[in-house]
């Protein structure tokens, strides 16, 4: 935990980096975000799998919350990327600066330790992010037009109980030890387990599989007939036939992957778009999305 005194326009605040297990000011973080966003933290922080990649970076007002950003980081192999998310300022507190204080610090604070930055922003700020030299891109999915009857069935499936300790190891162990299955690499244990365990009304608890010949875990959907492929965590790259037709009694038209497949022929790819939400990603970003229609995985929003 860090904590510094700030003044803002001839304001002070106190600046608290990194603080989640400071239980009261959790509490306040907590509360803001339920307030912005209608869900909190603390499942994911007694949960115990909230790692040092998600950073807190919030001012306070005596003991009030004002405004915040929470950090995100992706390492892999030597590379960092860094996801900016919940961000929000009180009703009474915004057009003071205090946002855009806290952009331009986390800007400064991992300004040599990056290679880019990306990040969802709503329709009703799309002029404010492009201040801080992000970008808006687009996003695409893979997908394939086939039926289920189109797979072979090779291999056998079991949905994965991670209220059962055995089963919440295997899990743990193949996402720590997963290779890289995506284009866009954002592989993050902490917010899989945010999705997969500590939130099981907003997240895929129970959809979560155990394919024991390819030792992998599968997240994966079935929604209006369309297969979703949301992640996969294997040691090992696998064919997605293969991981498909594990799902061939899932009656499915269409199979969607909710990331971009390293691997991708056989796949068509169109537009995605998540509701109201824009993708922003800076400079260094910029030409992968535009060239290589990438998409960002499902399990790594914030």
């Amino acid at each position: 935990m860090k904590t510094e005194n700030i003044k803002i326009k001839d304001k002070n605040y106190t600046l608290n980096i990194q603080y989640q297990h400071d239980e009261k000011l959790r509490m306040e973080f907590n509360r803001m975000t339920q307030h912005f966003w209608e869900f909190d933290f603390e499942n994911y922080y007694q949960s115990g799998f909230w790692d040092n990649n998600c950073i807190l970076y919030s001012l306070f007002d005596k003991d009030k919350i004002v405004s915040h950003i929470t950090v995100s980081l992706f390492t892999k192999e030597k590379k960092t990327l860094m996801q900016l998310g919940t961000v929000m300022t009180d009703e009474n507190y915004q057009k003071q600066g205090l946002n855009r204080f806290l952009m331009e610090r986390i800007t400064v604070d991992f300004k040599d330790k990056i290679e880019g930055t990306f990040l969802f922003a709503n329709e009703t700020v799309l002029d404010y992010y492009p201040k801080f030299g992000l970008v808006p891109v687009p996003e695409f999915e893979h997908f394939q037009t086939k039926k289920n009857i189109d797979f072979i069935k090779r291999y056998k499936k079991r949905k994965l109980d991670l209220e059962n300790e055995k089963d919440l190891k295997l899990f743990d162990m193949l996402v720590e030890n997963s290779t890289a299955n995506s284009s866009f690499q954002t592989k993050s244990k902490g917010l899989s387990f945010f999705y997969c365990y500590a939130y099981p009304e907003m997240g895929f608890r129970d959809a979560i599989y155990f394919i024991e010949e390819l030792n992998c875990a599968v997240v994966a959907q079935l929604e209006s007939q369309v297969l979703h492929i949301v992640e996969i965590f294997s040691e090992n790259e696998i064919k997605s036939d293969d991981v498909i037709g594990a799902f061939s009694d899932f009656p499915f038209e269409e199979i969607v992957f909710d990331f971009t497949p390293k691997q991708t022929t056989g796949f068509q790819s169109r537009d995605y778009k998540e509701e109201d939400l824009q993708l922003f990603v800076s400079n260094e970003l910029q030409s992968a999305f535009k060239e290589n229609l990438l998409r960002i995985n499902s399990l790594s929003h914030t």
